[in-house]
């Protein structure tokens, strides 16, 4: 039944499949038809399949140390193949139905702007090498999958009223038409690709007609994989680079730079703006930047707070040294007419503020 399916598959390609689709099927039909022969069984019967068979290839590709997304992945060709049994009537119930499988929790990996720098900055000799370069820092500003990186032509590169150019084009997976302003560094990418293929007369040709590609791919995804992965270490990354971590880099800088979740939707082709909810996690860089603005929000509170406190002493000095002075000039003449006041009985101030400020009645 895997092989009719996957026939299926193969000849639905172009249509509503994709050749990747269908060569990622064909290895999980290689590694589950692995798993009949390691029972040293040719085939196994669908009539007598129960869920335990679920867990015991389940704990086959455990043994293997795949992680819990790739064995999810194999699983899934598993149950499709009885549900597709199901839809035959072959079996009345998918056995799987209710089966559990791998819970882990989804870490996007994503470079940090010095990483990509380091990319940059790194021109690699071999020709497929420093393809796969260009194409990683092209996804990196531009949130293009390699799907659409390939098919991208010439003739998807428009310019706005206002000068600008953009990619306008329809994703490959999920056929949502995306729309993304041509970052400075991806258009110059793009030029270095046009004079690359100036001396192509056969490129020439296809150019004038509009619908060149911009990457030209001489070797397969793999070979361009492995090339990619050469090129990170090279570059002294240690993350494992893949081109769909560079898309995940678009997603996380554009919304570290600000930008509404809602127009990175429209930028990276999503279907549903849950897709791009995945970005919003917090990284490490965010988490020290905002720690960073409540500090510095902190320090300019006290510093403003020191400031006022200094000026209001400042303000009040003067008035003390007024109001000194202002005693001291008329104490002279407190004394002077003190005994003119108490003869007349006409006091300029009170007998207890004569004793407050030191002085004492010259009446005997």
């Amino acid at each position: 039944m895997s092989r009719a399916e996957l026939q299926t598959v193969k000849e639905s390609v172009g249509r509503s499949r994709t050749e990747s689709t269908y060569h990622n099927l064909s290895h999980s039909d290689r590694i589950l038809r692995e798993f009949v022969e390691d029972k040293r069984l040719l085939d196994i019967p669908i009539s007598t399949i129960t869920e335990e068979l679920f867990e015991e290839y389940r704990f086959f590709l455990k043994k293997r140390g795949l992680k819990g997304t790739t064995i999810n992945n194999y699983l899934c060709w598993l149950s499709r193949l009885m549900f597709h049994a199901v839809n035959q009537r072959i079996i009345r119930c998918n056995p799987f139905e209710h089966a559990k499988y791998e819970k882990e929790e989804k870490k996007i990996r994503f470079l940090q702007k010095s990483d990509v720098a380091k990319l940059m900055s790194m021109t690699m000799n071999d020709r497929e090498a420093e393809q796969a370069r260009l194409m990683f820092i092209f996804s990196c500003f531009t949130g293009l999958a390699i799907a659409d990186m390939e098919t991208l032509q010439y003739g998807h590169i428009q310019t706005a009223a206002d000068g600008k150019k953009y990619i306008r084009k329809e994703r490959q997976k999920t056929k949502v038409e995306f729309i993304v302003p041509l970052h400075p560094i991806a258009e110059a990418i793009i030029n270095y690709c046009r004079n690359e293929q100036e001396g192509n007369k056969a490129h020439q040709a296809i150019k004038e007609k509009g619908d060149s590609l911009v990457f030209p791919r001489d070797c397969s995804r793999s070979v361009m994989g492995k090339n990619l992965c050469i090129v990170g270490k090279a570059c002294g990354i240690k993350e494992r680079l893949s081109f769909h971590m560079a898309r995940h880099t678009f997603g996380t800088m554009t919304l570290n730079a600000g930008i509404p979740i809602e127009s990175i939707a429209k930028m990276m082709g999503h279907a549903s703006i849950s897709s791009t909810q995945i970005y919003a996690q917090v990284t490490d860089k965010k988490i020290s930047e905002d720690m960073d603005r409540l500090i510095a929000k902190q320090s300019v509170i006290k510093r403003e707070t020191t400031e006022r406190e200094e000026n209001d002493h400042f303000a009040a000095t003067p008035c003390i040294i007024v109001f000194y002075f202002f005693i001291l000039f008329n104490c002279s003449h407190i004394v002077a007419t003190t005994e003119y006041f108490e003869s007349t009985r006409r006091y300029c101030y009170p007998k207890c503020a004569l004793a407050f400020l030191g002085f004492k009645s010259t009446k005997k």
